[in-house]
């Protein structure tokens, strides 16, 4: 067979060389335009309502509350969210007490803080307004007594007393976005925690250590950037 002289081929490869980057250059293109159709807001804040609503052996002592929480989440990637939040329930543990201050004898009151520490992870979906997510971590609680105005001028509580410990939490999650953007969003937040607490009484808790278990259903509001 006769071979082509080197002065015939020298257009040939010159010819591939040039569509391999045309290629290339395509496949590049469309790896970026897919990267910013895939962007993601870094920063979530979330405010939201709902039920706290202890199980178990808890339910000797603490009962349904309202609760109130804010939530911040830092998201890494598509898949990936840093959690830290502030929860609050009023009154599960049903402090009927008179309590002493500096302007007499009030009616008491309880909050139940609760402060989960963790991260997520997100679960894609078909939808593009959806978001799914699932995630855990470590949880704060403090329980204490209060009285109304505790916290202005010459309002000091002399007798509340207050409890606190250490356990972990776990969530599911659902949103959903109001617009294109994903800026704003509607949202419900599933969240099982389970913590130890030790102290003093605080309402109808005994003063022993007790391993507390709350199962929570927030109604949220988001904001994303």
């Amino acid at each position: 067979m006769r071979s082509i002289p080197a002065t015939r081929r020298a257009p040939y490869s010159w010819l591939m060389t040039v569509r391999t980057f045309m290629v290339v250059g395509l496949v590049f293109a469309g790896a970026v335009s897919g990267f910013a159709q895939d962007e993601i807001h870094h920063s979530n804040i979330s405010v939201g309502l709902g039920p706290a609503i202890p199980v178990g052996n808890t339910t000797n002592y603490l009962s349904a509350a309202p609760l109130f929480r804010a939530a911040y989440g830092y998201r890494f990637n598509k898949w990936f969210q840093a959690d830290a939040g502030l929860q609050i329930a009023f009154g599960a543990a049903n402090n009927q007490n008179a309590e002493v201050s500096d302007i007499g004898a009030l009616q008491g009151g309880d909050h139940e803080f609760m402060i989960p520490l963790g991260g997520r992870i997100y679960i894609p979906t078909r939808f593009s307004r959806v978001d799914l997510s699932a995630g855990g971590g470590a949880a704060y609680l403090h329980y204490s007594e209060t009285i109304p105005g505790a916290g202005q001028i010459g309002v000091y509580c002399y007798s509340c007393t207050s409890r606190a410990g250490w356990g972990g939490y776990g969530l599911a999650s659902a949103r959903y976005f109001l617009d294109d953007n994903h800026i704003f969003s509607l949202g419900t937040t599933f969240q099982y925690i389970a913590a130890s607490t030790n102290g003093q009484a605080v309402g109808n808790i005994p003063p022993v250590r007790t391993t507390d278990h709350w199962t929570n259903v927030i109604f949220e509001f988001g904001l994303s950037f």
